[in-house]
């Protein structure tokens, strides 16, 4: 999660969550979670919002309203929040022209599963550890998971936090999930083939446009 620009935050021991979206009842039954947990297991966790692309307007409304209720640390301006986005999007144009796909780098993969949870109508969450420990899923399960943490925090000194959050999480999966994945046709290039954030399996291609994005 290095290329996430985050790495000063994450000192040994430290769980970090991203997390997204628009939905403020949602995010407060979230975050309220993720602190009721990260208190009953003993462990530091750090919480950042990253918000939703191309949203200027009601991502402002949204910085508004967390330095009122403070949910979690949050970028204080949208143009951070819009860098963050255009980052990820640069990384995944940057990866399919050198030829990438998603079987054979993890990061263009990660990215591109970011990039589907922004695309969808709900909030997201992903919570790490380092460079090579992570979980995450939309928001009714990550919020779930939370809420049903009596059920798993017998495997995290087995498995650790994060791979133990990982397994229950896909005990929750359901067969019927949904994504989309909205990229700009600005940047240029676009994927062959694009797999399932949730399932795996190939979505299918179509042409998407969109007005008032605002």
């Amino acid at each position: 999660m290095a290329w996430l620009e985050l790495g000063k935050k994450m000192t040994e021991g430290k769980f970090i969550c991203l997390y997204g979206g628009e939905d403020l009842e949602w995010i407060s039954k979230f975050t309220t979670a993720a602190l009721s947990v990260a208190k009953a297991g003993g462990f530091e966790l750090e919480m950042v919002y990253v918000g939703k692309s191309n949203a200027k307007e009601r991502m402002q409304k949204m910085i508004n309203t967390f330095a009122t209720r403070k949910f979690s640390y949050y970028w204080p301006n949208v143009t951070s929040i819009w860098f963050f986005w255009a980052r990820l999007e640069s990384m995944l144009y940057s990866k399919l022209q050198h030829g990438r796909t998603v079987e054979n780098d993890e990061i263009m993969s990660e990215v591109m599963t970011v990039l589907s949870f922004d695309g969808s109508d709900q909030g997201w969450a992903i919570f790490c550890r380092g460079a090579s420990e992570m979980a995450r899923a939309k928001g009714d399960t990550a919020l779930t998971s939370l809420l049903e943490f009596d059920k798993w925090k017998e495997n995290i000194d087995k498995l650790g936090l994060v791979q133990a959050l990982k397994d229950y999480l896909d005990q929750l999966h359901t067969p019927h999930h949904c994504n989309r994945l909205i990229l700009p046709g600005s940047t240029g290039g676009i994927p062959q083939k694009v797999v399932c954030a949730e399932c795996g399996r190939q979505m299918e291609k179509y042409f998407m446009y969109r007005c008032c994005v605002e």
